[in-house]
């Protein structure tokens, strides 16, 4: 009987060191599981520092770009998993392999960019509202003086809408704080004009690069 009665607390003392041993695992396990997934958010929600001038100056460099050297984009957006069911809304034929790259947005056109393979993966030029301007727009426009020597280029842009014009605002208040909803945006190889048709008159005129 004393063999007995002295073995049930031993046992009882295993039983219990058991269960702490098991209680250290499961939260090493848990601790383990949740640093993952703090890796995890942490490299696909937030993207990894990138310098912008390195950035801009690659995407200039492919040759379908140099119309761009020294314009800054309006917005630049990385396509992840998070945005890319809402871009495919606005962008066709884009799908789970542009994850990653970039969507850089210039007034007259959009790119989709991978940086880490410094790959132009798609173009959208938006200079077709051009199609659009009255018959004597250039006539008009090319008789001041901000456009002197560039009567022969053909500029591209159109006419900014309200979303494009709060975007602007935003992101370039000097350049963009007299422009209104309905002016002509026009990016020329050295200059940037915000033309009123209406009224006639430049609002601003921007020297680029």
């Amino acid at each position: 009987m004393a063999r007995s009665s002295y073995s049930e607390p031993l046992h009882e003392k295993t039983f219990f060191q058991y269960v702490v041993i098991l209680l250290i695992i499961g939260a090493f396990a848990f601790s383990l599981l949740a640093y993952l997934n703090t890796v995890y958010l942490r490299d696909t929600l937030v993207p990894k520092t990138i310098d912008v001038n390195d950035f801009l100056k690659k995407l200039t460099a492919h040759e379908e770009m140099g119309a761009f050297v020294g314009v800054s984009p309006l917005n630049i957006v990385q396509v992840n998993q998070n945005n890319i069911a809402n871009l495919q809304t606005q962008i066709n034929g884009l799908d789970s392999t542009f994850i990653g790259s970039f969507i850089v947005q210039y007034t007259d056109a959009i790119v989709i960019y991978n940086y880490a393979n410094d790959e132009i993966k798609g173009t959208v030029s938006l200079g077709q509202q051009q199609a659009q301007l009255p018959a004597d727009f250039n006539a008009k426009l090319n008789t001041h003086p901000e456009l002197a020597g560039l009567e022969n280029e053909q500029p591209v842009g159109g006419q900014i809408d309200e979303g494009s014009l709060n975007t602007l605002k935003q992101q370039f208040p000097d350049v963009y704080a007299d422009a209104k909803v309905g002016d002509f945006l026009l990016r020329y190889e050295t200059k940037l004009i915000i033309y009123d048709y209406n009224q006639d008159s430049i609002i601003n005129s921007i020297d680029l690069g």
